[in-house]
């Protein structure tokens, strides 16, 4: 629910430096017709006492969420600045989503909602931002979160689907975290919790190769691995917005729901092992691929398909530790 009118919004924007904005909002939003305009709308309500400028990149809607944007657009032209793609970057695979959503980003840090979350605070982004100008030698920080359902409600902890997320996501506490947090998997708050120094625009070439090859992370998991490898990270017991999460949207939870996905996290974790590694930095993911190797077991237990079973001898394989593993997963030692 915005807090002011449009005219008192456009007045404040132009007494301000809109040219050099504080804060760069990035949202990515495909298909969300019937969310994006609540995603707008938490933004547009921040109470701030510096610009920022809110980046939408549309990954070629092919509902009506360009038209909705443009609406937006026509109104608040001073703070709202889409990205219309005519072709999909995410379907592509090689980095051109991001790439194309970070290279318009202009601000001195960077905070991200997709578009189908929304910020329920309207100090949001001026707590985080006086954080990290009074704290240089932190370099993002995260608050908690609400889980709701595709309608906003909000689904309670011991729902049969989303029941990790309650863990991940909405534990944050007040301290700073740590990568020994980021190794049992937990972030620094969901996406849109996020905001973080500008450390991507540009990347480091040398780190932007490496960033880049983890073909198997989400990005979500790069973009906090990236901020743990560089500084320091508070977090917030602050529930400051609201995190959708849904199976009848296009998102990456209705694409891989009920998937046995446990070979693409065990490569995920090697490749971040990997990415760590390369600033001196060596996270022991050990437990994280034990739970996915026991997961691909119960799910073969569960299916008794040769596919199953053999996703659970091919994660034996790529594993380290194999015997240690193996007597776990038998309880013989």
């Amino acid at each position: 629910m915005l807090n002011k009118t449009q005219e008192e919004i456009t007045a404040k924007w132009k007494s301000m430096d809109t040219e050099h904005p504080l804060v760069s909002i990035k949202c990515l939003a495909f298909n969300q017709e019937k969310y994006i305009a609540q995603t707008l709308d938490g933004f547009l309500m921040q109470e701030t006492d510096f610009p920022f400028e809110i980046i939408v990149h549309d990954d070629a809607s092919t509902d009506k969420t360009q038209d909705i944007l443009r609406e937006y657009q026509a109104k608040y032209p001073l703070i709202l600045k889409p990205v219309y793609q005519k072709e999909n970057q995410y379907s592509k695979r090689d980095g051109s989503l991001t790439r194309a959503a970070n290279a318009p980003l202009k601000g001195k840090y960077i905070a991200e909602c997709e578009g189908d979350d929304y910020w329920t605070d309207p100090q949001k982004l001026q707590r985080q931002a006086d954080f990290l100008e009074q704290n240089p030698d932190y370099i993002a920080v995260g608050h908690n979160v609400r889980i709701v359902d595709d309608e906003g409600n909000p689904m309670k902890k011991d729902h049969p689907i989303y029941r990790k997320w309650f863990d991940t996501y909405t534990s944050m506490e007040d301290r700073d975290y740590t990568l020994q947090d980021f190794e049992k998997g937990v972030m620094f708050g969901q996406t849109c919790t996020r905001m973080y120094r500008n450390i991507i625009n540009p990347m480091p070439k040398e780190i932007e190769e490496k960033y880049f090859a983890m073909d198997y992370t989400n990005g979500d998991v790069a973009m906090s691995l990236l901020c743990f490898c560089l500084g320091k990270i508070r977090c917030s017991s602050l529930v400051g917005a609201d995190h959708r999460k849904s199976i009848s949207n296009d998102s990456w939870t209705s694409k891989t729901f009920k998937k046995n996905m446990t070979r693409r996290d065990i490569l995920s974790l090697i490749e971040q092992e990997k990415f760590a590694n390369s600033f001196n930095i060596f996270p022991d993911f050990t437990d994280q691929q034990y739970r996915h190797v026991r997961r691909s077991f119960t799910i073969f237990k569960q299916s008794k398909s040769w596919k199953d079973f053999s996703i659970f001898i091919g994660n034996l394989r790529i594993i380290k530790h194999k015997i240690k593993f193996l007597k776990r997963l038998f309880k013989l030692g």
